[in-house]
């Protein structure tokens, strides 16, 4: 898994791209804006934020880091309605590498990254070598109603690797 087949599928997905760098590593941004009734009438606005870390060992502080300045681009170029009305922001944090520590599986599995006033960040880690992916097993409470659309972003991000999601 790279990020360029991660941009094609972006593309074919009509999820606004562009390219960037992030901690210094190659980066590719989806963004996709949302209003659903199911959501309590509110707007989600979406960025899925892919960098590759190439070998290096992703670690929860490593985590922290990314969905930190992965938040603050977020904040920066978003343009929907004022967050908190009716507007909630979310961020996907994924993270590219051939080696990630159990630390840092266990971060994403839990949802470890908090909460933020009316967003959401949300990391997963994907293990090029073994095609891996990691993210949350189970829905939080707060923003419990916008996760299966999360989980969704994930899946049609990050398939065919959607065969170990651990």
């Amino acid at each position: 898994m790279n990020i360029e087949i991660i941009k094609s599928r972006f593309i074919s997905k009509l999820i606004y791209l562009s390219e960037n760098e992030l901690l210094e590593k190659p980066t590719v941004i989806g963004y996709e804006k949302k209003f659903k009734w199911s959501w309590l009438a509110t707007q989600l606005n979406t960025f899925i934020i892919v960098s590759d870390f190439g070998d290096i060992k992703i670690t929860p502080q490593i985590i922290e880091n990314h969905i930190t300045a992965g938040f603050q681009y977020a904040k920066n170029n978003y343009t929907g309605w004022p967050r908190g009305l009716q507007s909630g922001l979310g961020v996907i944090s994924i993270l590219i590498s051939s080696e990630i520590d159990q630390e840092s599986i266990q971060y994403c599995k839990k949802l470890k990254s908090g909460k933020k006033w009316a967003g959401f960040t949300i990391p997963v880690t994907v293990n090029s070598s073994s095609q891996s992916v990691y993210y949350f097993d189970k829905n939080p409470m707060w923003g419990r109603i916008y996760y299966p659309h999360f989980k969704k972003l994930i899946i049609e991000t990050l398939k065919p690797l959607h065969t170990d999601y651990s």
